[in-house]
C-alpha cells in the first residue's frame, strides 16, 4: 500500500513537471518560457544563450563520500534593457558674419544645437522650420561663449540665423535638414 501510494505521488509530480498548457500548440505566446506574458517594457531586447551551471553530487566510493563537480550546458533566456537613443547634435561656430556647420544632415527627433561664438562681435542664434513653426533662439553670447537649444526636430529643413542687426544679411544665414 506504501509503495501504491509514494508511485502515486511519484506520477502525480511527474505529469505537473511535464504538462503542457490548454491551448498551447507549438511554440506560440501561451507555450513560451515566459508563461505568455508579454514583455514588460517595449525597450527590451531578448536572446537565448548557452550558460554553464555547476552540478554537485555526492557519491559513497569505497565506503567515503566523495564530492563531485561536473558542469552543464544550459539554454537560459537573457533580457536586456535598450536604452534611449542619444539626440542628435549639430554644432554652429559663429563668426564675422557667417556660420561654420559641423554637419547639414542630422536624425530627426531630439536634437541639440549648440553655438560657438568665435567671432569678435556678440552673435545669437535663432532656429526655425522653413515652412514655419515655432521660432527658438539663445540669447545674445559674447565672443567665446557657448549656448545650447534642444529640442525636437521633424523631418524638413531648417532655418538657422543671427538676428542682430544686419548679421543675417551679410551671411549669417544657412539651413540644416533633419532626415
Amino acid at each position: 500500500m506504501k509503495r501504491l501510494l509514494v508511485l502515486t505521488l511519484l506520477l502525480a509530480a511527474t505529469a505537473h513537471w511535464f504538462a503542457i498548457p490548454a491551448g498551447a500548440a507549438g511554440h506560440g505566446a501561451a507555450g513560451s518560457p515566459a508563461g505568455g506574458k508579454a514583455s514588460a517594457a517595449a525597450n527590451q531586447v531578448c536572446a537565448w544563450k548557452w550558460k554553464r551551471k555547476k552540478v554537485v553530487r555526492w557519491v559513497i566510493r569505497h565506503g567515503r563520500k566523495k564530492r563531485i563537480v561536473t558542469w552543464r550546458k544550459v539554454k537560459v533566456k537573457v533580457c536586456r534593457e535598450i536604452p534611449p537613443p542619444a539626440p542628435a547634435r549639430l554644432g554652429v561656430k559663429a563668426w564675422e558674419f557667417g556660420f561654420t556647420l559641423s554637419a547639414k544632415e542630422v536624425a530627426a527627433g531630439d536634437t541639440i544645437v549648440e553655438l560657438n561664438n568665435q567671432g569678435e562681435d556678440d552673435h545669437n542664434l535663432h532656429v526655425q522650420r522653413t515652412d514655419g513653426g515655432e521660432e527658438l533662439a539663445t540669447p545674445d553670447i559674447s565672443p567665446g561663449g557657448v549656448e545650447r537649444i534642444r529640442f525636437t526636430t521633424a523631418p524638413g529643413t531648417y532655418r538657422l540665423w543671427c538676428s542682430l542687426p544686419t548679421h543675417a544679411e551679410r551671411g549669417m544665414d544657412t539651413t540644416f535638414t533633419a532626415q
